[in-house]
């Protein structure tokens, strides 16, 4: 044996050791395991001893060594693939890539429902037969800009790809959706045209903004919903129920859905689409085999035909009409004819048919059912027989406006034309029924013709803008491979077209194969596979089948006989042809095509009259005779041939020419007609052309089972599909290569195991591989190193595996070794420490019993000597204690004695003590009463002296009553300067009046001189630098009157406290006089009244002097508050437009401290009344007239305050009615506003001042009774806010915001509640500020709204990195990147951690703090963030690839926490809630799952899960290194019975959020406001003063 045998030896009998399981052909599974328990190789002797499944008996395969060289080891059976590989979501990665292991990954990944798998470029669908709620628009977000194989296969996947590479590439793409009937074709086709009709809404949206297709659609645009209705209509006019398939597409489409891309901003929209149809399959309409329906359209009609219609159609149900009854049952299970009806009538509209056309549509419909009720009998001459009265013919020619004579005649007849005569033959029976099909055949392929073009003429692009590109997507939905007991010229057609996409498909995959070896630059030979041309030659070549039948078509007397016979002859014998066309043994009829699927018999009956497709000349005239213009329309359509929409643009111009010239060379000559073979071929070439144009995408469909059951499995049924849809044949080209290829940082991270650890010190990822694969296999044709990775032939991923497996095993059994050897030797150490303990509690307890005696005899010893000692004691205390008995007898004696003794000692002194003091007493009061005799005769004296001083000054009392009159002409002078007052304030007010107009005209020369300011620039500067010189003079004046002002306050204020303290002396001094009248009034009566004139003229004396006072400080006051009107006016008089609003505002100034001196004097005079008025009561008539006057001035003074305020409320009427007022608040309060920043620390009158003031303003206009400026104004608020917020976008103003207008809501409802005009129900306030009120609540939940979108934009980038890959858990990293990276490159971590989201949500908290946002609206906020991280960390590990993992779940349950403790941080537990399902998940990857105890506890655990989504996390779960796979078995027992959620979505559904508007506060203080010193708001600072 050669060196090279040897090596291959090796290779391949190596993989077969004892254990290895293989695959052997079963007539029942298809294929079925068996393992090798036995293996025997001497020298050239080879036998195999398999234990087969389910089998007593074992395999035995005996064979030479050279036997399995001559058979390149082919009949050894193929090996199973490991089951780390099983249930792979991609064929090419398996190891042993042949039949049964694609089947059986197939197999496995459909019992776990999961119904997608790649096969390199090719997407299998495998018919679950049951809605699965995988095509939901969650799921389109989910693969939304995600790369093919970053997530689960799917349908969405494949189209994503299309769409990002047309983006990308700006080519053309198409996706070929091929397979048999009832693989799920067409539904598959509607998918992907649903996302391609929605991927836009979903870039521009982000998880969270809609969770239901109908709020999809309604966004929308009106091209998009017409693609979408383009289905609907399809399918009720080309899909019919089948065997096989309940909406099977009796047709072939190519739908174009064209993109329209911007050229500048790149933005990309549908702007149409064009659709081609293939083969329509027109002999249903006539005839349907057993269970099998019509087309949907005529149940459709049947069934939902409203009554006025259906009298004018004359129809019935469908049981009544030969083209419906003969399949038997026409109804679908689950189908509702009537609701389909509806949706039909729809998607016309919405494709552009008015209801006019969709009713003509109908009306063809029911002329055809008619047609088919037309009874044809025999005559007795065997000729045809019509009768014209029949009810059937006479609705069918009503419908299509023909004649009923002309239409019967043309039944039974036809018209042979001769070169000089025309001759008219009867038909037969058989004839005439041939007949009558063909126009119902005819009519309904043009009907569905015409269809087709109107949708393309209303939904096709007609010019391309020249700002935009345009690029398509083409999904083509077209039959798979057919081969039935029976098979016609239907049959050919479907099979020549997969012939040639099978051809394309090769090519396509053949050339992506050598794309990948030329790219990677290694060593590879021509790769054969079995080409398929010859076969395409057979059909299509110059003298080909479709040749020979158009030829025979054209015959007058071809037939179906002369046609098979050409074909044996031409065929049978030809060395090209020999080994793909065969004559049937047994039959003269029929022949046999041998396809790259299997070799199909066909049938020749038929094909002539199928392939001719057409109508008498004599009916084609009636028809285009016809009353009908829709009729006519239809009939006369020509049949456009597919083509691109570029290329059909050019053809139109170019067939309208050619047309031109042949009717002008040949105006009567009839234009010849095309077989439908032709036309198939055409357009068969055109569309091939198309597809090698376009970056094609292809899944094939399989339909699992023929029963249509959900989720059943038929292996021989499956495989069969497999061969024919060319997934085989793809991975037998795979295999002649090198079907397994990985990247050297891949391969290296799976596979550095396999070298000793001492070299993996090296970073070079190639050398490494190098090093591994040369060290393991032998064989240099076995594997090749290209520039980025390294090629194996198939079985070298699987012989890897092994030689790792086998490394690691022995690694764990070194492990176990030292594991064990540690835990015997600490048990033995347990043990020897046990019997040391034992012994030292043995020879303990011997020692304590020692101990115990010796401590009893020490103790008995003890005892007798304390006994003794008691005893011993006892006897001396008796004899000590009598002793002392008998000496306290005896001293007791001795002291009663000398106590008595003491006490008569002690008696004798205190009697002496008492006589002593009661002697020295009476000497003491005896001196006092002398001395104060004394006293009070000296006082006396005195006083006496005192009284007659009195008495002489109390005779001068007419002196003071002549002052008491001069003081009454002072008062009398007051009230004259008082009057002149009055006058003077008159003459200000009429200055005041004067003034206003001024401003008024100002205000005007303003206007004018605005216009003009552009052209005289440095006038006006000069001219403001004077006017900022004159200001602050002005200021200065300003400062001056305010300082004076606030001095004489003061001097007020000083002199009544001067007042109050002479009101006081004086009740002193009345008190003092009352107490000397009670003292003199036993002198003289008379001196007492003396007395009391004396007191009041000392009291009216200093009265006298404090008014003088008083009335010298009022005089220069006054004078000096009439002179400064005066200079204001000057100075108005100097001012120049700019200053205008500033001179206004000084101008109220000035106002007030005019105004203020005299309500001081007017506060004195109140103050100066009420001591008047007590001291005028006890004085003489004469002071009466005193009081009147100051009656007067007091009166005055309050219709001075009532005009005063009237003058005010006429200023702030003006003011608020000023137009400019709005644009302040407008621009000032909402545009302009500068947003205090959020680390500024500013309190709730900085953030809330806005919403306050335009409160304020609210109020006043409806005090004012300005309704409608008010509601004008609060509209244009709202939407300035609006427009801040939008335009911004930013979280500071969109938080500032929403709580001004929050508290701007609570102003109103304070206003509401507090104002009793407002508070009056259907009053006009109360009206109008409940429509401002609910606008402003709208408004807040639209901010709400917006802002939460853009949080949860910004938020979303961070949830899957901080949530899902995220790993705090040092002890439980899972890289996916390996081991081996960890080592050589050390950490790495994602771009966001689980602290910098919870960081995030800290920032917005702090934010929604320090702009005093509602506490119920932040907490919602802060819930709908936390809800969003649990639904899209939910769906995101739902659907993420190769992820999951028990180390997963434990770092996700980590994370989960944190966020669990910051929600109870902030109080946000409401929306914990939602991270439940999260939570659960996490638990789910770490509970037990191998059994089925396991599982259903897990499930009850885990109850907010359905068991959708248990098997989804079950079905991608990886198992770690030596962690057992979860058995399918186990997957496919979960159901809803042992869940406790029944419902079916796979993925948590965004819910719009509800916002819940809190109830309005009262608050008390908004009135209590203060403008910021740098705003320039002149109009708002003046009304908030007044």
């Amino acid at each position: 044996m050669s060196e090279n045998d040897k090596k291959n030896e090796n290779d391949t009998l190596s993989f077969y050791t004892i254990g290895t399981r293989a695959w052997f052909k079963d007539d029942q599974e298809g294929f079925i395991t068996g393992t090798l328990t036995d293996r025997l190789v001497e020298d050239d002797k080879v036998e195999l001893t398999f234990d087969i499944e389910n089998q007593l008996e074992p395999k035995v395969i005996k064979t030479t060594m050279k036997e399995l060289e001559k058979t390149k080891f082919s009949i050894l059976p193929p090996l199973r693939n490991p089951p780390v590989l099983e249930g792979i979501d991609d064929l090419t990665l398996l190891s042993h890539l042949h039949e049964p292991a694609v089947l059986n990954n197939v197999k496995i990944r459909y019992n776990r429902q999961q119904v997608y798998t790649y096969s390199g470029i090719v997407l299998i669908a495998l018919n679950p037969f049951q809605s699965l709620p995988i095509y939901t628009p969650d799921i389109m977000r989910a693969y939304s800009g995600k790369r093919r194989g970053e997530l689960e296969p799917h349908l969405f996947a494949i189209a994503e790809e299309a769409y990002r590479n047309m983006l990308r590439e700006n080519k053309n793409q198409s996706i070929i959706v091929s397979g048999e009937s009832g693989a799920g074709k067409t539904q598959s086709a509607k998918y992907i045209m649903r996302y391609f009709a929605t991927v836009d809404m979903i870039d521009k949206s982000f998880p969270g903004s809609q969770d239901d297709l109908t709020m999809l659609n309604n966004g929308m645009s009106e091209v998009e919903e017409a693609v979408l209705a383009t289905n609907p209509i399809m399918e009720a006019f080309g899909n019919a129920k089948t065997s096989r398939n309940d909406n099977s597409s009796r047709f072939g489409k190519y739908i174009e859905i064209q993109f329209l891309k911007g050229k500048k901003d790149g933005s990309i929209k549908i702007a149409g689409a064009e659709t081609r149809t293939y083969l329509l399959e027109r002999s249903r309409l006539v005839f349907q085999p057993a269970t099998e329906r019509n087309y949907h359209i005529f149940y459709q009609l049947c069934s939902g035909c409203p009554a006025a219609e259906r009298k004018d159609l004359c129809i019935t149900s469908f049981d009544q009409y030969n083209y419906l009854n003969q399949g038997g049952d026409g109804t679908i299970p689950g189908v509702d004819d009537e609701a389909e009806f509806s949706i039909t009538q729809r998607a016309l509209s919405a494709t552009g048919i008015s209801v006019s056309l969709q009713w003509s549509v109908f009306k063809v419909c029911a002329a055809l059912l008619h047609i088919g009720n037309i009874e044809i009998k025999e005559s007795r001459n065997g000729d045809a027989m019509v009768q014209e009265n029949d009810p059937a013919v006479e609705n069918a020619t009503r419908l299509l406006g023909i004649p009923v004579t002309e239409f019967c005649k043309w039944i039974m007849k036809k018209q042979i034309k001769a070169r000089t005569e025309v001759i008219v033959t009867n038909l037969n029976q058989t004839d005439a029924l041939v007949g009558r099909d063909s126009i119902a055949k005819f009519l309904y392929s043009q009907l569905f013709e015409w269809l087709v073009q109107m949708i393309n003429k209303n939904l096709a692009l007609k010019e391309i803008p020249e700002d935009s590109d345009l690029s398509f997507i083409g999904v083509l939905d077209i039959y798979g491979f057919e081969h039935f007991e029976t098979n016609s010229f239907e049959q050919f057609c479907i099979n020549y077209s997969n012939e040639k996409l099978q051809q394309e498909f090769n090519q396509h995959v053949f050339k992506l194969e050598q794309d990948e070896y030329v790219a990677e630059k290694i060593e590879w030979s021509f790769i054969d596979f079995n080409d398929n041309q010859p076969c395409i030659d057979l059909i299509e070549s110059r003298f080909g089948i479709l040749a020979l039948l158009d030829e025979e078509s054209k015959l007058p007397s071809g037939s179906d006989a002369s046609l098979i016979t050409k074909l044996y002859s031409n065929f049978t014998t030809n060395e090209k042809y020999k080994n793909f066309f065969k004559k049937p043994r047994f039959s003269e009829d029929s022949f046999t095509i041998a396809h790259y699927a299997l070799d199909v018999t066909y049938s020749i009956e038929g094909f002539l009259e199928k392939n001719k497709d057409t109508v008498s000349d004599e009916q084609l005239n009636l028809l285009m005779n016809s009353t009908s213009e829709f009729v006519k329309e239809i009939v006369k359509l020509e049949r456009v041939e597919a083509t691109s929409p570029t290329q059909s643009r050019k053809n139109s111009l170019e067939s309208n020419d050619q047309s031109k010239r042949r009717s002008m060379m040949r105006p009567n000559a009839t234009p010849q007609k095309k077989t439908l073979g032709s036309i198939f071929k055409r357009s068969l070439i055109e569309l091939m052309q198309t597809i090698r144009s376009t970056d094609v995408h292809y899944i094939r469909c399989i339909k699992p089972n023929q029963a249509k059951q959900a989720f059943v499995f038929e292996p021989l049924m499956v495989l069969s599909q497999l061969r024919a849809c060319g997934v085989l044949e793809t991975i037998r080209i795979s295999c002649a290569g090198y079907p397994t290829r990985w990247t050297f940082q891949e391969f290296v991270d799976r596979y550095y195991l396999i070298l000793k650890s001492n070299e993996w010190n090296s970073k070079d990822y190639k050398a490494l591989t190098e090093k591994i694969v040369q060290s393991t296999i032998s064989n240099p044709d076995k594997y090749q190193f290209g520039i980025s990775k390294v090629f194996f032939r198939t079985g070298m991923l699987a012989y890897l595996e092994k030689i790792r497996s086998d490394r690691l095993n022995t690694a764990i059994i070194m492990l176990q070794k030292n594991i064990k050897r540690f835990i015997y030797q600490k048990s033995y150490k347990r043990t020897k420490e046990a019997a040391l303990i034992i012994q030292n509690a043995i020879r303990r307890k011997i020692a304590q019993e020692l101990l115990k005696s010796k401590r009893e005899t020490y103790a008995s010893i003890i005892i007798q000597k304390n006994i003794r000692a008691y005893l011993k004691r006892k006897k001396y205390n008796e004899l000590r204690n009598a002793a002392i008995i008998i000496q306290s007898a005896i001293r007791l004696i001795q002291a009663k004695n000398e106590f008595n003794e003491r006490k008569r000692n002690c008696a004798a002194i205190k009697i002496q003590k008492v006589f002593r003091g009661e002697q020295t007493r009476k000497f003491y009061k005896d001196q006092i009463s002398q001395i104060v005799y004394v006293q009070s005769c000296i006082r006396r004296i005195f006083a006496l002296h005192e009284f007659r001083e009195l008495k002489k000054e109390a005779k001068s009392i007419n002196h003071i009553k002549q002052l008491n009159y001069q003081l009454e002409n002072k008062v009398f002078e007051l009230s004259q300067s008082l009057t002149e007052k009055e006058n003077l304030n008159k003459e200000y007010a009429e200055k005041i009046s004067w003034l206003e107009s001024q401003i008024s005209i100002w205000k005007e020369k303003f206007g004018r001189l605005d216009t003009r300011s552009k052209d005289i620039g440095e006038q006006a500067n000069e001219e403001n630098a004077n006017l900022e010189r004159e200001l602050s003079n002005y200021k200065e004046k300003v400062n001056r009157l305010e300082k004076e002002c606030a001095d004489a306050n003061d001097t007020i204020s000083e002199k009544n406290g001067e007042i109050a303290k002479l009101k006081e002396i004086i009740e002193n001094q009345k008190n003092e006089l009352k107490k000397v009248n009670e003292d003199l009034y036993l002198v003289s009566t008379k001196s007492s009244r003396f007395a009391n004139e004396a007191s009041e003229v000392s009291a009216l004396r200093k009265e006298n002097n404090k008014l003088k006072d008083q009335l010298a400080s009022a005089q220069r006051y006054r004078t000096d508050s009439i002179n400064e009107p005066q200079s204001l006016e000057e100075s108005y008089r100097r001012k120049s437009v700019r200053s205008l609003h500033i001179s206004s505002s000084n101008l109220e100034r000035r106002k007030s401290s005019v105004i203020t001196p005299q309500t001081s004097d007017a506060v004195l005079l109140n103050g100066r009344k009420s001591i008047y008025m007590e001291n005028l009561q006890e004085t003489s008539a004469q002071d009466l007239g005193e009081k009147v006057i100051i009656e007067k001035i007091v009166s005055d003074e309050d219709e001075k305050k009532k005009s005063d305020e009237k003058a005010e409320n006429e200023c702030t009427l003006k003011m608020l009615e000023d137009p400019s007022l709005e644009k302040e608040i407008i621009d000032g309060l909402i545009l302009s506003l500068i947003v205090p920043k959020p680390n500024q620390e500013v309190d709730k009158k900085t953030i809330f001042y806005p919403s306050h003031i335009i409160g304020i303003f609210i109020k006043k206009m409806l005090d004012n009774g300005l309704l409608a400026k008010a509601q004008n104004i609060t509209a244009k608020v709202i939407q300035s806010i609006q427009n801040v917020v939008l335009k911004n976008m930013d979280n500071n103003i969109s938080a500032f915001w929403l709580s001004n207008s929050y508290e701007l809501l609570c102003t109103i409802k304070t206003i509401i509640v507090k104002d009793p005009r407002s508070n009056i129900e259907n009053s006009n306030s109360y009206l109008i500020l409940e429509k401002i009120s609910n606008d402003i609540e709208l408004l807040i939940v639209e901010i709400y709204f917006t802002w939460l979108k853009e949080l949860k934009k910004e938020l979303n980038v961070m949830i899957v990195p901080a949530v899902i890959e995220s790993q705090s858990l040092k002890e439980y990293i899972t890289r996916n990147d390996g081991l081996w990276n960890r080592i050589t490159r050390g950490n790495t971590s994602p771009q966001y951690t689980i602290d910098q989201l919870l960081n995030y949500l800290n920032k917005i908290s702090k934010l929604l703090k320090v702009y005093y946002v509602e506490e119920s609206i932040a907490s919602q906020i802060l819930a709908d963030l936390v809800k969003l991280i649990g639904i899209n960390s939910f769906n995101h590990l739902i659907m993420r690839k190769n992820f999951c993992s028990w180390k997963r779940g434990v770092q996700i349950q980590y994370n989960v926490n944190q966020i669990e403790v910051w929600c109870d941080t902030h109080q946000v537990q409401e929306g914990f809630v939602h991270m439940e399902y999260l939570v659960q998940a996490a638990k789910l990857l770490q509970l037990g799952k191998i059994s089925l105890q396991e599982v259903d506890n897990a499930a009850e655990i885990c109850y907010l899960l359905n068991a959708t989504q248990i098997k989804k996390l079950l079905s991608i779960y990886q198992p770690l290194e030596y962690e057992n796979p979860i058995p399918t078995e186990v997957i496919q027992s979960i159901t809803n019975e042992n869940v406790k959620n029944q419902t079916d979505n796979l993925l948590l559904n965004i819910e719009d959020n509800e916002f819940n508007n809190p109830a309005p506060k009262v608050i008390n203080d908004f009135e209590d406001i203060q403008l910021p010193p740098e705003s320039d708001l002149f109009l708002i600072r003046c009304l908030l003063e007044i």
